[in-house]
């Protein structure tokens, strides 16, 4: 029996909260890492049953297989983005070269605009059509404002591939331990808030299994249909301009800007009639996307009216960046249900709907 004085009580509460914040503080920076891994361990979790059911107990084996699988289908993206950057690059920076030493011709699409093809016309020949013209234009660049930006960008890069490298390592233990991780937050979650933080722990999991099949696997389908109409319309690179659009997709209004910008290109090809069909045709998925199928993935799962997963992606995106698109939508069906519970017994936990 314990025998503590309520002081002492007092003091192993505050002991226990201090040392909690103090972790916090400390892997502040892992923080993301730790929440990305919960995400793709909920997200796979389907997989990893149906791995378990092959090999019974081995559960170290399934882990690394799903950790190696998630690995694969992140970097095999980044690498052919990245190796498709450096020669969008490499060609700029040539062209940009040959732009400075003899100028820049009018091009053809100018003369094949509905309006004002003259009024373009007229400006590009004062600005950009002799070498003279191209050097005073280009030589605005500010090389120390661009050396800065890449310093910027390559710190960046490099913060985030320490962040997925944790973010792996975490995912690997998470899977391989994930019965009895789940069974400790459970217990915890019952002894804290009793029958209702079970409840909210099972309304968490079920948002962010309904907001990855929303957005991510919907991004997904999204990109390779999108990559199929450019191949067909004769968008350039249309594989990684479909990679991009399903990666924009999961964003609110991002695949209209992807798309606006695959219609800019075949409209400077002089491809009128492509980038109509190709423009209606993308308008027509996003459309059907994010107003039939998007609302009953995600809002189905969170019990959710579109209007507030839609403030949860945005805001948690504007918050916490991409980890937003998962954490908002679970924290907003997480304090719906304690509302819900609320309204319905004029009290937090003991509703049993």
């Amino acid at each position: 029996m314990d025998s503590s004085t309520p002081a002492q009580l007092r003091a192993r509460v505050a002991l226990a909260v201090a040392v909690a914040l103090g972790a916090l503080w400390i892997g502040a920076a892992f923080v993301p890492a730790v929440l990305w891994a919960g995400v793709v361990a909920i997200a796979v979790e389907p997989l990893r049953l149906r791995l378990m059911a092959l090999w019974p107990g081995r559960r170290t084996l399934v882990a690394a297989l799903i950790t190696c699988a998630v690995l694969l289908v992140v970097i095999v993206p980044l690498i052919i983005a990245v190796s498709r950057a450096v020669l969008e690059a490499q060609g700029a920076i040539l062209w940009l070269s040959d732009a400075r030493s003899h100028g820049v011709p009018v091009p053809r699409w100018v003369a094949a605009l509905p309006f004002g093809s003259a009024q373009v016309t007229d400006w590009w020949n004062a600005h950009l059509l002799t070498a003279a013209a191209a050097s005073e234009q280009f030589g605005r660049v500010d090389a120390d404002m661009l050396l800065s930006q890449s310093r910027t960008v390559t710190h960046s890069i490099i913060r985030r591939v320490v962040v997925f490298a944790f973010t792996v390592v975490v995912l690997f233990f998470v899977l391989r331990d994930r019965d009895a991780i789940v069974d400790q937050l459970g217990r915890g979650a019952r002894r804290a808030f009793g029958p209702a933080g079970e409840r909210v722990g099972q309304q968490i999991f079920a948002s962010v299994r309904g907001t990855v099949d929303g957005l991510v696997l919907l991004g997904l389908a999204q990109g390779i249909i999108m990559a199929v109409i450019y191949a067909a319309g004769g968008v350039p690179h249309p594989i990684l301009m479909g990679l991009i659009s399903g990666v924009a997709s999961m964003v609110p209004f991002g695949l209209i800007a992807i798309l606006l910008i695959a219609l800019l290109l075949l409209v400077v090809q002089g491809a009128m009639m492509a980038a109509i069909i190709v423009g209606g045709l993308g308008i027509a998925i996003n459309f059907v996307a994010d107003h039939f199928v998007r609302p009953g993935l995600i809002g189905g799962t969170t019990r959710l009216p579109f209007v507030w997963v839609l403030i949860g992606i945005v805001g948690g995106v504007e918050t916490i960046g991409l980890l937003g698109l998962f954490v908002g939508p679970a924290v907003m069906a997480t304090l719906m249900l304690l509302w819900r519970e609320w309204v319905a017994s004029g009290d937090i936990g003991t509703s049993e709907g």
